[in-house]
């Protein structure tokens, strides 16, 4: 089915009708029962074998389709999914096959294409699917051995190869603690959110254990905890630019968002430490918990790595808990020509790693690594089914409760593509960014707001009548605005032509004099399938779009404005 096609709803099956009754009036054998034995049959039964072979069919036209994304609005879309009531009856596998090849894979988005560079989100290794097959048969539940068995033995030895990339301990320590089961190295959960989630959690029941005198956060809750120690109230502190998991987690931990202090950043996009010093200051005056001090090793928006180093000698100072934040950046440590980007990880007590970013797995697997096995002990947790105090059961120290075994897809990544093909990657993606960045500096239509730390690119389109003002450093606060408009309605209307993608970000500049919101294009530069030909074709597949919304020539910026507000609002309605 072509992309530019309507969508339609998917044709009506069997789900619609009801099971005849037997002449003597009992209900003959139902479809369900009859698919419930195909479906769960040891081989595959008729239906089963249409669906499988019919995925196939789908998966391969799915491939050949060369847009990123087809050019129906989430408004068109939506209407085909409003249904809420469950069939009675099974479907048949064609029609179920129907509705997936017509109203779902033409949508959905082909991130795994050499022009789409706007989020950390890549093609994968063509060995996953087969390994993703075989996890999906093995039905394995990871918070117990039970359900697990020789899979915890494999996340435990994924957890200390990570460790050792971080940390690099002695051999002694990796014999005693890799798998001794009273020992934890880290936790692996689903995504990087949950797993700088886990390391507060942990960094808050360490910052308020038991005493002589106290039973413990856990045992007596946050309040007591606070007022045993004498502390006001407890706050996290990191950079400006920290991720909005830390919001999250401010209020699932009890925090509260407003104490996550957030500090500003110097013209690298580095944490300002006279600032977090006076700030930190404060915070003991006013008798603060100070929970954890946050280090990004890698920004979200920019790929920015704070002083780490620095970082690690303040919070040694002050006896404050220090997690970096390394989702994005810190499989960087593979590489021996940019390792050194991260110097100061090592002096972390917990670091967050997202396996589905720059290791190049699926969704769904991320880690939080302890450099004292026995930071793990504070968020410990036991049942007498699961989860038993003196087994190997993972899911003592697990946010969790079920769990699949994604560890063995890092392990696969781990064993076949090794630490020279994660290096080529990595090394790959700073080349390619420094390549961009080359091309937008000396591309007439685009800015470059920041020179890559790694790879990650950020810039912004300039109108024509705006770049002598541009390069005279005289565009005022109204140019400022039109020009956020117009790379807002850019970005929106690139993604919907489907030829290619970079997604946008606002950041706070002061590159022409004041501080101001500025909205910027966002190149991730991690698809090893992306070629210097493919980032060519996208800054040409923008000017192109920039053109387009502003071909009136005639209209004055004013009319642009109303434009683009009615496009934007449009879009964000979406």
């Amino acid at each position: 089915m072509s992309t530019s096609r309507r969508s339609r709803p998917p044709a009506s099956s069997a789900s619609d009708t009801h099971p005849a009754p037997a002449e003597d009036g009992a209900v003959a054998e139902s479809a369900g029962a009859r698919v419930v034995a195909d479906y769960f049959a040891s081989a595959d039964g008729a239906a089963a074998r249409t669906l499988r072979e019919g995925l196939d069919a789908c998966l391969e036209q799915h491939r050949a389709s060369e847009r990123i994304s087809s050019a129906h609005s989430m408004d068109e879309l939506r209407a085909h999914f409003c249904r809420s009531t469950i069939p009675e009856e099974p479907a048949a596998p064609e029609s179920y096959l129907a509705f997936l090849r017509e109203q779902v894979l033409p949508h959905a988005v082909k991130v795994g294409r050499p022009r789409y560079v706007g989020h950390m989100t890549s093609a994968l290794p063509n060995f996953l699917p087969h390994l993703a097959a075989l996890l999906t048969e093995l039905n394995q539940n990871i918070v117990k051995i039970e359900t697990s068995k020789v899979l915890t033995l494999i996340e435990r030895q994924t957890l200390a190869m990570m460790h050792r990339l971080v940390f690099d301990l002695s051999d002694d320590f990796y014999q005693r603690h890799t798998q001794a089961r009273e020992s934890n190295l880290g936790v692996v959960v689903s995504c990087g959110t949950l797993a700088n989630i886990t390391a507060m959690w942990l960094a808050r029941n360490r910052a308020l254990q038991s005493s002589e005198e106290f039973l413990g956060l856990q045992s007596e809750g946050f309040l007591s905890a606070l007022r045993h120690y004498g502390y006001q109230d407890a706050v996290i502190i990191g950079s400006e630019l920290m991720h909005y998991s830390m919001d999250k987690l401010g209020s699932l931990i009890g925090l509260g968002a407003e104490n996550i202090i957030k500090v500003a950043t110097d013209g690298h996009g580095s944490i300002d430490l006279a600032a977090l010093q006076d700030i930190i200051a404060t915070c003991k005056d006013e008798r603060r918990l100070i929970v954890a001090l946050v280090g990004i090793a890698g920004t979200t928006e920019t790929g920015a790595v704070d002083n780490l180093p620095a970082l690690a000698q303040v919070a040694e100072e002050h006896g404050i808990h220090f997690h970096v934040d390394a989702a994005w950046g810190g499989p960087i440590l593979f590489s021996e020509r940019h390792r050194d980007i991260l110097r100061g990880i090592e002096r972390a007590d917990t670091v967050t790693i997202c396996g589905h970013k720059q290791l190049y797995l699926p969704q769904g697997i991320s880690m939080v690594l302890c450099r004292d096995p026995s930071l793990i002990y504070h968020i410990k947790a036991t049942a007498r089914y699961q989860a038993r105090a003196e087994s190997y059961d993972l899911g003592k120290h697990s946010p969790e409760g079920s769990r699949p075994a994604m560890s063995l897809f890092l392990h696969a990544g781990l064993q076949l593509i090794g630490r020279a093909g994660y290096a080529h990657l990595i090394d790959e993606g700073v080349r390619k960014a420094r390549l961009m960045a080359e091309m937008i500096r000396e591309h007439e239509a685009f800015e470059l707001l920041e020179e890559p730390q790694t790879n990650i690119v950020v810039y912004r389109y300039i109108p024509e009548e705006l770049r002598p003002k541009l390069h005279a450093g005289s565009l005022s606060r109204e140019d400022q605005y039109v020009i956020n408009c117009i790379n807002e309605v850019l970005q929106d209307q690139e993604f919907l032509g489907g030829d290619s993608f970079i997604s946008r970000t606002s950041l706070v500049h002061s590159r022409h004099g004041r501080p101001e919101p500025v909205v910027v294009l966002r190149a991730v530069l991690a698809n090893p399938l992306t070629t210097e030909d493919d980032l060519r074709a996208v800054i040409a597949d923008q000017v192109n779009t920039a053109d387009s919304v502003l071909r009136q020539r005639t209209m004055s910026f004013a009319q642009v404005l109303s434009l683009l507000y009615q496009q934007t609002s449009s879009f964000d309605r979406q």
